[in-house]
Formats: structure tokens, sequence, C-alpha cells
């Protein structure tokens, strides 16, 4: 029985990681040896490139608490807002000093606003990854008393290419959610009716208003209606299926294709040149508190989800090459970039 449990156990930690199986005391005793001698010796900054109470602000809120367990050193959250996310990721990528002391909690608006609004001053190569946080996928959801209350995804197309120019979809212009609603109208062929809102929560007020066919939110900005069963989750523009939502199909599942991956996706960067000792040891910081199963219930909570899959810098940089690679296809695609 020993050598079974022991066999279990093995594949256990290797399955997981050798890492994973750290206890708190064998955690901070490698995070030690991973300490410089001359660092951090002054306050270590978060910056987010949007407002204070989002999404973003709330990830990167949580994540300077549980670094701060792990390292005893103090951190806090600077807001840089403004250009819907511009002039956060520009300071990041070209005017943050690169000691160690910036680390910016970025989404993949990033490579968005490099791409469309950068103007080829910076790129996201500009901005290397630390790591992974957590990810929210991008969903369509309509109303248990509407027009679609019994309708799946495959349904609501058909409807879209029978009665063009009619469906009305809730959007936020010039990120995900228009880029979704302008991907549907590409695989079908018709055009729906978009209606702008400053962000989720408001197009699903409007849904259960009657005002719009579909909103498109994430699923902390509707979790109650949802419970409630005013609402249905249509279709989940992830990779795989969520799973906060695993009985919901993806885009990709619904309509045959590969392409739809819209998604709020959290990682940590730095500006170009961090020394390597420095980036070395808030890779294992933010790793730590990425691990506290504490701080995984929260982000649980807010409807994030947090998976390890992506636990080195490498893994993460290679994601985010490919997530750039699908959203440069989609602004070629639509004319907003040249091919």
């Amino acid at each position: 029985m020993r050598k079974v449990l022991g066999v279990v156990a093995a594949v256990l930690v290797l399955a997981s990681g050798s890492a994973f199986a750290e206890t708190e005391a064998e955690m901070r005793a490698r995070l030690k040896s991973l300490q410089p001698k001359d660092y951090p010796v002054q306050t270590i900054e978060f910056v987010v490139v949007y407002p204070a109470g989002g999404g973003m602000d709330t990830t990167a809120r949580l994540l300077a608490k549980y670094v701060e367990k792990h390292t005893d050193h103090r951190v806090i959250v600077v807001n840089k807002t403004g250009g819907s996310g511009l002039i956060g990721h520009t300071y990041l990528a070209t005017q943050a000093k690169n000691d160690g002391y910036t680390v910016g909690i970025v989404a993949n608006g990033a490579w968005s606003d490099a791409m469309l609004k950068g103007q080829g001053k910076w790129s996201h190569k500009d901005l290397p990854p630390i790591g992974f946080i957590n990810y929210d996928p991008v969903t369509w959801l309509v109303s248990t008393e509407g027009p679609f209350k019994d309708k799946s995804m495959a349904d609501v197309v058909a409807a879209i290419k029978a009665k063009p120019g009619t469906v009305k979809v809730a959007v936020v212009p010039g990120l995900s959610f228009e880029f979704l609603a302008e991907q549907i109208e590409g695989l079908t062929g018709s055009k729906v009716i978009k209606v702008p809102f400053q962000g989720g929560a408001p197009g699903v007020t409007a849904l259960l208003g009657g005002h719009v066919d579909i909103a498109t939110g994430f699923l902390a900005e509707y979790r109650g209606h949802l419970d409630a069963g005013k609402v249905k989750v249509l279709a989940v523009a992830g990779e795989e299926r969520s799973p906060n939502l695993p009985n919901v199909p993806t885009f990709n599942e619904a309509l045959g294709v590969k392409t739809i991956v819209w998604s709020a996706w959290r990682f940590a960067v730095l500006p170009k040149g961090v020394a390597p000792e420095r980036r070395r040891y808030l890779e294992a910081a933010l790793d730590a508190a990425l691990r506290d199963p504490e701080l995984v219930a929260e982000y649980k909570k807010t409807g994030a989800i947090v998976e390890r899959k992506l636990a080195t810098a490498a893994q993460v940089e290679a994601e985010v090459e490919k997530l750039a690679r699908l959203e440069r296809e989609f602004f070629v695609n639509t004319g907003r970039l040249p091919k």
C-alpha cells in the first residue's frame, strides 16, 4: 500500500510540476534564495492601464495583496488611464524604468493598442511577460423571455442570415465585444445592428429591458441574472469551454470554425531590459501568489478562470504571440491593418 501511495504521489507531483508540491516554508525559502541582495528596497508598483474599480484593477489589487503576503514587500497599484488603455500601455513600453519596480498588469488590449494605435512606436514585444494571471472569455447571452429564449447559437446564426440587419447586439465599440459581432457578420455574410454601450453591464440591462436581442459580456456582469434564470448563455468565445459554464458550447464548436477567440486574457509584464535576477525573482513571487488557494478562490468569485497550464514566462510568451497573431489576422481581414 505504501508503495502504491508513493507512486500516486509521484504521479501527482509530475502532473502538476514539482514546485507545486512545495510547502509554505519551502516556497519562502526558494523565494529567499532567488532574491537579489539589493532588491527590492522600495515599493513595487503594479501599473493598471484602466480605471479603478474595473476587472483589471480588481485583478491587480488582489494579486498585489498576495504578492505582499508571500514576499513581505510593499506592493501598490497605480492606475495610468486614458485613450482606452493606450496611455498606460505606451508608458509601460516606452517610459517606465526597467529597474524591476514597475510591473504592468495588462490584458490582450496591450497588443491591440500596439497594432492599432501605437503607430509603430512600440509593440507587445516591448513588454515581455513574466506570468499569466487569469482569463475571462467573452460570451453572448439572451433573455429567457426574449425572441431567442429557446434557441441555440446555430439557430441565432440562421436568424441573422434569414433577416439581415434586424438582430440587435449590444457591443462596446473598438473592443473585443464589437470585434466578436463583426466576426459573426463575416461568417454569416449578414449584418447585425450593433448597439453601442460603455460596458457589458449596461448592455445586459438593455437586454433585460427588451431593447436588444443579444448582449455581450463577461460572466461577472450577469452572474446574478443567470442564477435567477433571467438570461441564457449562447456561446463562449474561448478556445475551450469555460469551467464556469461547462454546458455552454464555444463559438468555434457551434459554428464549426477555429478563429473565434476573444477574452480578457490577463498577464503581468515588465518594461524591456529588467535585470535577469530581478526578473526571475518577480516571476517566482507572482507564481507563489497565484498558487495560493485563497487568491484562486477570490479570483473565482469574480468569474475569472485561473489555470496553471501556463506556469512559466516562456509559456506565457508563446501564448501571447499566438493570440496576437489571431488578432492581427482579424484586423487585416477587417481592413483595420494593411496586409
